[in-house]
């Protein structure tokens, strides 16, 4: 699908890779609509870009409504609605208490689910629509000491491949973006400064690049190029799945936070 004349919901779009996105689909000649709880800079992206913004948090379903009705008040329609937005949580090892599991469940997998129903039903009338949504290489290896990222951002892709399996052949195109490391905020935060991780990680601008260019493909799996290859990842991860859970549990025993 071509960006240019579309309308683009995107969803933690305040930084990182959805500022980012925001910028790079403006640039290609899309409409964008954008989203965040975040809102002081969430106003000053929309500001810069002359763009439709709604402060509010996804992980509540009237939220992900108020964003659709707005697109739709200055649009008249959605092509694209992007579920960017994430966040890993407290980065320590062992299963977290129920709040944190929670959070990362309405974030990660519900408020996709939320934005489904908010656009599909126009999408299938139409026979066109598109549903990206951003998940993590993590969901096809793991986050050795964060369980609830790494459960649900697998959860996050198997939605992905199940909306993919049903609505392809209705016209919807469905991709799921697996990242590796990406310099952000949220990366920074959650890592020392000396970690092999941020001198591997790609600029937000890089990753917008292979968004626009995973969307132009309509590939469903869209992931980094290099070390952190998604693809690359599932066929490790498959070739021969004892030798991966023991390479996953040497990096558990070679943790500095464990």
């Amino acid at each position: 699908m071509k960006i240019d004349g579309r309308v683009i919901v995107i969803t933690g779009a305040a930084g990182g890779v959805g500022a980012a996105a925001a910028r790079r689909f403006a640039a290609e000649g899309a409409r964008v609509v954008l989203t965040d709880i975040d809102e002081a800079p969430l106003r000053d992206i929309a500001s810069q870009l002359g763009a439709a913004a709604h402060a509010g948090d996804i992980r509540s379903e009237a939220t992900v409504r108020d964003v659709a009705a707005l697109a739709h008040e200055r649009h008249g329609r959605i092509d694209i609605w992007f579920s960017n937005a994430g966040s890993t949580g407290p980065q320590r090892g062992g299963l977290q208490a129920n709040e944190v599991w929670q959070q990362a469940w309405d974030l990660h997998v519900m408020s996709h689910i939320y934005a489904v129903r908010a656009v599909l039903p126009e999408m299938l009338e139409r026979g066109e629509g598109y549903l990206l949504q951003t998940a993590s290489v993590v969901a096809l290896a793991m986050l050795v000491d964060n369980a609830h990222y790494t459960v649900t951002k697998h959860a996050a892709l198997s939605l992905n491949e199940w909306l993919a399996a049903n609505y392809r052949p209705k016209g919807i195109r469905v991709s799921c973006f697996c990242p590796g490391a990406m310099d952000t905020k949220m990366l920074r935060e959650g890592l020392p400064p000396d970690h092999a991780a941020l001198k591997r990680a790609l600029s937000p601008a890089s990753v917008a690049d292979l968004l626009v260019r995973g969307i132009e493909a309509e590939k469903f799996l869209i992931g980094n190029q290099g070390p952190v290859d998604a693809a690359a990842e599932l066929a490790l991860k498959t070739t021969d799945y004892e030798a991966w859970l023991g390479t996953m549990s040497a990096m558990v025993r070679g943790s500095t936070r464990l």
